[in-house]
């Protein structure tokens, strides 16, 4: 098989896309669930759609075959590579365009008359200052929804069009993008006047970080946040990886950015995260990895100080 691969063959293995190596080598194992997504026999977690892939069993995804042997396969890189340039020059592959998919534009769910359980809900359960929450408010950043009293964090492009919703629950633990939202616009609190970005892994953690910063007389407004609504596994290969595509489109929508605080979460998808960032930005800018101190995440260290306070007043 060899020690290595040429870089030629390397760039002739990566532009084969997923879909277009099952209707070329493994035909029998596709499954057609709409007319631009399919998923296979053997990976039941599995679609593509699109020119992409997603395994939802694993949270990861990519574009190219030799993504899915090594992050799913579990094959080494060399020999994934090797595998696929023999199969690519014994047959020729037919490249096959799946349908592309219809952009959906995005649906705002209809606002409650008012926002009084999602603010009790934020203040009450989860510590945010209430200061913070009128500011998301009046700033059209958060709402409440009329038919479940959801709060909904809205994520807006460069020209101030809603891109982006995301609802999460007030009476559980349930979290959902809204129907026709682009992950790239995430929820976000930009200030085109400062060089410092602030990044976390959901709204939440974000609005938390905000309060830490007012309880501890600091200024909260004067730089720049961003929630990259989740975090995944880095997979077989760090190289292989892409950055969050909500930080991807910040960074180009605000290119006066220098420095990347990272305060993502205390488990292995946020740490990977924290490493994919670091690989492909870290010649670009200065990255510093601020997890937090106590706790999973940013609101669960704002709520255990708050707690501990509360505790010696007690005493």
């Amino acid at each position: 098989m060899g020690n290595g691969i040429s870089k030629q063959d390397l760039a002739m293995v990566k532009e084969l896309d997923l879909f277009t190596y099952f209707k070329n080598y493994e035909p029998q194992e596709l499954i057609r669930y709409s007319r631009n997504e399919y998923g296979t026999k053997t990976y039941s977690s599995l679609r593509m759609s699109n020119g992409l892939w997603t395994s939802w069993a694993n949270s990861i995804g990519g574009r190219s075959a030799l993504d899915f042997f090594i992050k799913i396969k579990q094959w080494d890189f060399l020999e994934a590579a090797h595998f696929l340039k023999d199969l690519i020059e014994n047959k020729t592959p037919v490249k096959v365009e799946q349908p592309k998919r219809i952009k959906h534009s995005l649906r705002l769910p209809r606002r409650n008359e008012n926002d009084d359980i999602v603010i009790y809900y934020l203040v009450k359960e989860r510590c945010i200052d209430k200061d913070i929450v009128h500011y998301c408010i009046e700033n059209h950043l958060l709402y409440e929804s009329a038919n479940d009293h959801s709060t909904i964090f809205i994520g807006y492009d460069s020209h101030r069009l809603a891109k982006y919703a995301c609802k999460r629950a007030t009476d559980s633990d349930v979290k959902q993008d809204i129907f026709g939202s682009d992950k790239a616009y995430s929820f976000s609190i930009p200030n085109p006047n400062s060089n410092e970005l602030h990044v976390f892994e959901s709204a939440i953690d974000l609005l938390s970080y905000m309060t830490l910063q007012k309880r501890n007389g600091k200024s909260y407004l004067n730089t720049n946040y961003l929630s990259l609504s989740g975090a995944t596994t880095i997979g077989a290969s760090i190289e292989e990886t892409t950055v969050p595509i909500a930080l991807e489109t910040f960074l180009k929508d605000y290119p006066n950015i220098k420095s990347i605080r990272l305060h993502l979460d205390n488990d292995k998808a946020g740490k990977d995260t924290v490493l994919k960032i670091m690989y492909h930005y870290g010649e670009q800018f200065q990255i510093v990895d601020e997890p937090p101190s106590i706790g999973k995440d940013v609101n669960e260290l704002l709520i255990k100080k708050i707690n501990r306070k509360k505790h010696f007043q007690v005493r």
